[in-house]
Parts: structure tokens; C-alpha cells; sequence
């Protein structure tokens, strides 16, 4: 039965600052089908909803496992993105602009 690697965003948290934290989320689920996939993805999301008190966006991104036992090192997740920009300038526009400083433990 193949995997499937399923992709959910979540907003985490408003911080006192007034910035909103999001989590990307990747969990992988055996399953026949994409649909049943994505049904399975949408209960574990609702827990974790309910677990973690965030709120997740509604659409998920899935990919498909190339069918091999998951291994050390097996790649579970990959996506292409297109853009003029070097890797470095997109590197730090996809994960630098955004990246979640936690607050000090007595704000």
C-alpha cells in the first residue's frame, strides 16, 4: 500500500507583538488511495487541532511516496518552486522573512 506525505498549514499562535506564528506541518499516512489519503490527513489535523488549539488552513498539499519501506534518509517531501531569484535571495524570502522567533519565557 503506498504513502503519502501530506502538507498542512497551521496558524499557530498571535504573539504579544501582534505577529501571527504558522506551522508547516508534514505527516505521512498508508493509504490506498489520495482520497483516502486526504480523508485520514483531515482527521489527524482535526486532533491536532484540538490537541494544540491552532487552527488549520483548509487545503492541503499531498505527494505520493515512490512506493519503497521508508528508510533512513527517505525523502518524504518535495517541492518545486520557480523564481528569478538567486538561491540565496529565495532561500531567505521562503524561510528567513517568515522565521518564528519564540517569546521570552516572562513575556
Amino acid at each position: 500500500m503506498p504513502w503519502f506525505a501530506i502538507r498542512t498549514v497551521y496558524h499557530f499562535s498571535v504573539k504579544s507583538n501582534g505577529k501571527n506564528a504558522f506551522e508547516e506541518r508534514v505527516v505521512c499516512f498508508e493509504a490506498e488511495t489520495w482520497e483516502q489519503a486526504h480523508i485520514r490527513a483531515e482527521a489527524e489535523s482535526k486532533h491536532y487541532e484540538a490537541e494544540n488549539n491552532v487552527i488549520a488552513h483548509p487545503e492541503q498539499s499531498g505527494y505520493q511516496q515512490d512506493g519503497e519501506n521508508l528508510i533512513d534518509g527517505y525523502e518524504v517531501w518535495s517541492e518545486l518552486f520557480e523564481s528569478e531569484d538567486t538561491l540565496e535571495e529565495f532561500y531567505a524570502e521562503r524561510y528567513g522573512k517568515y522565521e518564528y522567533q519564540p517569546e521570552p519565557p516572562d513575556a
